[in-house]
C-alpha cells in the first residue's frame, strides 16, 4: 500500500486503509452506543465534506459530525435545521422529493422536507462498518453499501432495511485466476504466496455504485474487484478491473463507464465491464469524486487538490494539482458550467 498523505489521511471516510485500522470505537466502554443530534457549528462549512449532490431546490452536501448543509445558490450554506447523529456522512442521494444520507456507525438517515429535517432509519455503531454509498431506483427501492461487504435493501423507502449476503448474491464470475495470479507474481517477484483477499469471504469494501438504467447496476470494490448486475442487483457477477488497486467512483460516460481510484488510475469499459483499459491518467493523486458537465465532459477530483478533466471524444485528460493542497472528494457543475467542491476544507468554488 503506497503512503498516504495527511490530507488523504483526513477523507478516509472513503479509503480502505483507514478502515483497515478501524472505524467505530466504543465510547467509553459503553456496550451500547446511542446516536447524538448533531449540534451547529460556526464552522461547520469549513469543516470536512465528503458529498455534494444537486437537487431541484438547489444543493446539499454531507460531512463530518453529521454536518448536512443547504444551499439555494450554490454560494451561501447553511446547516440543517435537525439532524438526529454525530456520525462522519459519507454519501447523500435524493430521489422523488426524499433524501437519504448514509455514514459512519452503519448510519442511514433520511429527509422528505428538502434536507432540513432527518430521522433515523438505521444505527449500529457496533458494527464497525460505515456505509459509503446509497442509490434509489425509486421513492421505495433502495440499497446501501459500504465496508466489508455490508449490503441493505428497502422497499418501503427505507421504513424497514434488510441486510444481505454477497457471498448469496454472486452467483457468477468473470474473473480468469490463473491470469490474475500469474500478474500478482510478476508483479511480486519476492512476495508472499497469491490469496483471494477479501474476496475470498466476500468481505470487500463496496465503494460506489453505479445504476445505468435498464436493471444494469455496477459496484466498485477494493483490491480490483468489481461486481455487475442486471436484474436491478437480484444477482451479481464478479470481475476483475485492470488496475488491481481500489477504485473510489464509477461514472457513465458516452461510450461506456469511466471507474477512478488509487493513485490516480483512471479505467474504461465500453462493454459493461467485460474488459477495462487502463487509460493514461497524468495524476497518481489519489481520485475520490467527479460530475459530468453538459458537453459531456468528466471532472474528477481527489487528494493534493487534484481536478483531472477527462474528455471522452479526444480521450485526453487535463490536470491541476498541488500536491500539498487540500483534498477533494466531490464536485458539482452547475448550471453555468463552473464547478462547486466538497473536501478537507467544506465547501469551495471555481
Amino acid at each position: 500500500m503506497p503512503d498516504l498523505s495527511p490530507h488523504l489521511m483526513r477523507l478516509a471516510g472513503w479509503l480502505a486503509v483507514f478502515l483497515a485500522i478501524g472505524l467505530a470505537q466504543p465510547v467509553n466502554g459503553q456496550d451500547e452506543i446511542l446516536p447524538r443530534p448533531a449540534y451547529h457549528a460556526p464552522d461547520a462549512t469549513q469543516a470536512l465534506t465528503l458529498d455534494l449532490i444537486a437537487i431541484d431546490s438547489g444543493w446539499v452536501a454531507v460531512g463530518e459530525r453529521g454536518h448536512v448543509l443547504l444551499s439555494d445558490d450554490g454560494n451561501a450554506w447553511r446547516q440543517a435545521e435537525f439532524v438526529p447523529v454525530q456520525a462522519t456522512l459519507t454519501r447523500v442521494t435524493e430521489k422523488d422529493g426524499h433524501m437519504w444520507a448514509v455514514g459512519h456507525d452503519a448510519t442511514i438517515i433520511h429527509s422528505h422536507d428538502g434536507g432540513e429535517t432527518w430521522d433515523l432509519q438505521w444505527f449500529e455503531p457496533e458494527l464497525e462498518q460505515p456505509f459509503l454509498d446509497v442509490h434509489f431506483s425509486d421513492r421505495n427501492n433502495g440499497l446501501a453499501i459500504g465496508a466489508y461487504g455490508i449490503y441493505l435493501v428497502t422497499n418501503d423507502g427505507g421504513e424497514t432495511w434488510r441486510e444481505l449476503n454477497m457471498a448469496d448474491l454472486v452467483v457468477s464470475e468473470a474473473i480468469d485466476w490463473e491470469a490474475v495470479e500469474a500478474r500478482y507474481r510478476a508483479e511480486n517477484p519476492d512476495g508472499l504466496g497469491f490469496d483471494r483477499g477479501c474476496y475470498e469471504f466476500m468481505e470487500c469494501h463496496l465503494n460506489a455504485f453505479l445504476d445505468l438504467g435498464d436493471g444494469r447496476y455496477m459496484i466498485a470494490a477494493e483490491r480490483g474487484y468489481g461486481f455487475r448486475s442486471e436484474d436491478s442487483g437480484q444477482t451479481w457477477e464478479s470481475f476483475r478491473f485492470a488496475y488491481s488497486g481500489s477504485m473510489f467512483g464509477l461514472i457513465e460516460v458516452r461510450d461506456g463507464i469511466l471507474a477512478y481510484g488509487l493513485r490516480g488510475n483512471v479505467q474504461h469499459s465500453s462493454d459493461f465491464g467485460q474488459t477495462w483499459t487502463l487509460l493514461e491518467s497524468p495524476t497518481q493523486s489519489t481520485l475520490l469524486g467527479a460530475d459530468k458537465a453538459n458537453d459531456g465532459t468528466v471532472l474528477m477530483v481527489g487528494s493534493g487538490a487534484a481536478r483531472l478533466t477527462y474528455r471522452p471524444e479526444l480521450k485526453t485528460f487535463e490536470l491541476t494539482e498541488d500536491r500539498l493542497g487540500n483534498a477533494l472528494s466531490s464536485v458539482v457543475f452547475k448550471r453555468d458550467g463552473s464547478a462547486i467542491y466538497a473536501g478537507e476544507e467544506g465547501i469551495s468554488h471555481e
